[in-house]
């Protein structure tokens, strides 16, 4: 955004233009999240707040103080838009504005409920109704309903929820606020879309239109104009959809912002695509890549490539297609070539190399995508690390990876597989596709299967593989909410002696009907046979051994379970399982905790203490009659990194940082004591320092365990999951145990507990591992309790 448009540096900041821009910023935040521009959005407000805080409005602080708490709101952080919503009404009560007082109890009353404190939500609602009765005609005022709408369709009450979104719309009317009508026609032609039903979304949309037209708002044009086309897609109505997106590209072409035009001429090309129409297609997306390759912009020659590569895909012309994806590749190379490029390419990246998967399959090469779906995964790790593989060309600024660490080959790839005496699965979520599985036996055969995301024989629909996963917490009852069960299967079925229970989250039994079923029948017999699953980021945070069959059998029960980021990387930790040396065990337990920002640009907050994990951090000490033990504030990265090297094993009862907030570059950290100007955290770009030490300075612990996931935001993380775990194999780590949610004291405790016994018994991590959380299963049937963690890397 160029403040400088907003700002003029010429103007003396007299309190009026202060104002000004205030107010101007706080529109423009205003339409970044009517937009879905939720980022640029708090940007924006938190200037706009910042100003009027500087001249002393209390009208616009109310104003953009609210503003932030429903963007906050939107974007599920539903405790920081609480912090907003209270201070919009500790100034609200303070002038007297009853109205916005009503309003703000009833956002605060909608934040509680989706936090699932239902008790707290009441009070406020019912806070909000009384207000309004004294200032009169409550059941009149547009916002009040539209909230009340918005419980309801949360509620799956869509009937009601429009019904009154219908009164909002009157009521809007009736006061003449244009932005209140806007307000409740956005509300009725998105509960419309949910339901299905396109051709009263589009009524609505249409109404929306015309007021942005009106109002010469050209952001709110084409926002209004993509809607009505995707739900003309939706119906299959491609014609008028290819109408639609003309006008898009014709207001677009009238605006002379380049970046309009081109979202406007890739939407309709992709409209043409849809409709079957790929020469119209194929002909649209070549411009923008002409532009590009003009301009020498290499992202968006590599963004168009994709576009283009995926039109000749779907033409019939694989051969094209890859070519052009080949292409595409190289763009990504040329970027990361560049010193000091600040380009943000791994998303694209990662589309050309789920393409290349399928231009492989639609060719009947399934081992060649197999291959290729390894070359991205070992990218993806790379590039997150921000390594340089030896293929690769010095001077990119980049540290070099191991050596070891290659794009493997099917013959590499089938040699892992008879070294490791396992089963391997690699999943590929390809968008369009749904998911590939690859299954690789101990003999190096390898299975293809393409897995229909609305498969008819699935219990539940599915329509994201991402929604399910990130619905997992809430299921499991780990925000607070109500856990949602599957319905009642006949008596034959209910929980038996062993505890299997019918009635069990229903996103874990969704995963299991569409990603294990579908190839269970290559899976092996016997209970202690490994199974290793290699998931895509994106598929990190699902918790295998949780995952259930319709009987209620969860996956553990029938196999050993290990995951890992990629083959070649657990080809990496078996030659550096050889390298482990030290006797001691060191055991860390709740660390004076550091501070931490929640999210970027925000105040660092002191994570908040973890007695039960000191306790856990004791007993383990015992069991290992180890004085390596570190607790409170000797637990420093200094200390604890010096012992570390030195150490057999590593237990670490404190946080695991899995968020996406990149610290120093790379997402994920572990907390330990502050010391000094030290913060405490040791970053995955300070482990991944370790690698380039001299070799009695790098780690060579045979084993780490970290027992408790801090993620921030109520969910776990691919991103700061691979990120830790692959930086500690990278550096010689042959085998981490890591939790990708933190659960219950008692149950966490007793887990590790158990599997440090289990693991004296017998050398095996991931049978020891498994046995454990069996045995924790019995007195805590919950998955919650037992299937936190994950083993990634060597068994033994």
């Amino acid at each position: 955004m160029n403040l400088c448009l907003i700002t003029p540096p010429v103007l003396a900041q007299t309190q009026d233009n202060i104002e000004f821009n205030a107010d101007k910023l706080l529109g423009l935040g205003i339409r970044q999240h009517q937009t879905g521009q939720f980022e640029e959005s708090l940007k924006s407000l938190q200037q706009a707040l910042k100003l009027y805080q500087e001249i002393g409005s209390r009208t616009g602080e109310t104003n953009t103080l609210l503003s932030l708490g429903e963007t906050y709101f939107t974007v599920g952080q539903y405790l920081r838009a609480i912090a907003f919503y209270q201070q919009t009404l500790e100034i609200v009560r303070s002038v007297g504005d009853q109205a916005t007082e009503a309003k703000t109890l009833d956002n605060l009353g909608t934040a509680y409920f989706y936090l699932g404190d239902e008790k707290q939500a009441k009070e406020f609602r019912t806070a909000a109704e009384t207000l309004r009765k004294e200032i009169g005609n409550p059941k009149r005022e547009a916002a009040f309903l539209g909230n009340v709408g918005i419980t309801s369709e949360s509620e799956g009450e869509y009937q009601d929820a429009i019904a009154l979104y219908q009164e909002q719309l009157a009521a809007a009317r009736e006061s003449g606020n244009i932005e209140a009508v806007g307000d409740a026609l956005n509300n009725l032609a998105a509960a419309y879309r949910t339901l299905g039903q396109y051709p009263q979304a589009i009524e609505f949309y249409q109404q929306q239109l015309v007021i942005a037209r009106i109002a010469k708002d050209a952001t709110q044009e084409a926002y209004f104009l993509s809607n009505i086309a995707e739900s003309y897609e939706s119906l299959g109505q491609y014609p008028q959809a290819i109408e639609v997106r003309r006008e898009q590209l014709v207001s677009a072409s009238k605006s002379g912002d380049p970046a309009k035009e081109l979202l406007a001429l890739n939407n309709l090309a992709k409209s043409y695509q849809n409709a079957g129409q790929f020469e119209s297609a194929i002909a649209l997306y070549q411009q923008p890549l002409e532009k590009a390759i003009k301009a020498g912009d290499r992202l968006a020659e590599g963004k168009a490539l994709n576009n283009l590569g995926f039109a000749l895909l779907k033409s019939g012309k694989p051969e094209e297609a890859k070519t052009t994806l080949d292409n595409a590749i190289k763009a990504w190379e040329a970027i990361r070539a560049k010193l000091g490029s600040g380009n943000n390419y791994i998303d694209a990246q990662t589309a050309t190399y789920q393409r290349l998967q399928q231009v492989l399959i639609a060719q009947n090469q399934p081992v060649a995508a197999l291959e290729m779906a390894e070359q991205g995964r070992i990218r993806t790790i790379v590039d997150l690390l921000r390594l340089r593989l030896d293929s690769e060309p010095v001077g990119n600024n980049l540290k070099p990876a191991p050596k070891k660490l290659v794009y493997p080959t099917i013959a590499d790839i089938q040699k892992i597989a008879k070294e490791e005496k396992a089963t391997f699965v690699e999943y590929s979520i390809v968008p369009d596709e749904g998911v590939y599985a690859w299954v690789i036996q101990p003999t190096g055969e390898v299975t293809f299967r393409r897995i229909e995301i609305s498969a008819k024989n699935t219990i539940y629909p599915i329509t994201s593989v991402e929604d399910v996963i990130s619905s997992i917490p809430e299921s499991l009852g780990l925000k607070g909410k109500k856990v949602e069960n599957s319905p009642k299967l006949p008596s034959s079925q209910k929980p038996d002696s062993e505890g299997k229970s019918a009635l069990e989250p229903k996103p874990l039994l969704q995963l299991h009907q569409l990603l294990i079923k579908p190839i269970a029948d290559l899976l092996p017999k016997d209970p202690t046979a490994r199974v290793i699953f290699i998931p895509q980021k994106e598929m990190f945070p699902i918790p295998f051994a949780a995952l259930v069959d319709i009987y209620g059998n969860y996956l553990i029960q029938k196999h050993t379970i290990l995951t890992s980021p990629s083959i070649q990387l657990l080809a990496l930790t078996r030659q550096q399982r050889a390298k482990t040396a030290g006797g001691n065990r060191l055991v860390v337990g709740n660390p004076v905790m550091p501070r931490i920002a929640p999210a970027p640009g925000e105040t660092p907050k002191a994570l908040p203490p973890l007695l039960s994990a000191e306790q856990e951090a004791i007993e383990i000490a015992k069991q290992f009659n180890t004085k390596d033990l570190f607790i409170g504030n000797k637990a420093t990265k200094a200390a604890v990194l010096e012992k570390m090297r030195k150490a057999k094993s590593v237990h670490l009862a404190t946080y695991g940082i899995l968020d996406d907030f990149k610290r120093q570059g790379i997402p994920g950290a572990i907390a330990l004591a502050p010391f000094g100007s030290d913060s405490g955290l040791l970053t995955t770009a300070e482990i991944l320092e370790l690698y380039a030490q001299p070799k009695g300075q790098r780690l060579r612990p045979e084993l780490v365990v970290l027992s408790v996931a801090e993620t921030g935001k109520g969910r776990t993380n691919g991103d700061g999951i691979l990120g830790l775990s692959a930086s500690l194999m990278t550096v010689g780590v042959p085998t981490l145990i890591m939790p990708m949610w933190s659960a219950p004291d008692a149950p966490t405790n007793a887990l590790m507990s158990e599997f440090y016994k289990q693991l004296k018994q017998k050398n095996d991590k991931a049978e020891a591992l498994r046995n454990a959380m069996l045995k924790i299963k019995q007195q805590n049937p919950n998955p919650k309790d037992w299937a936190a963690f994950t083993l990634i890397g060597e068994p033994k």
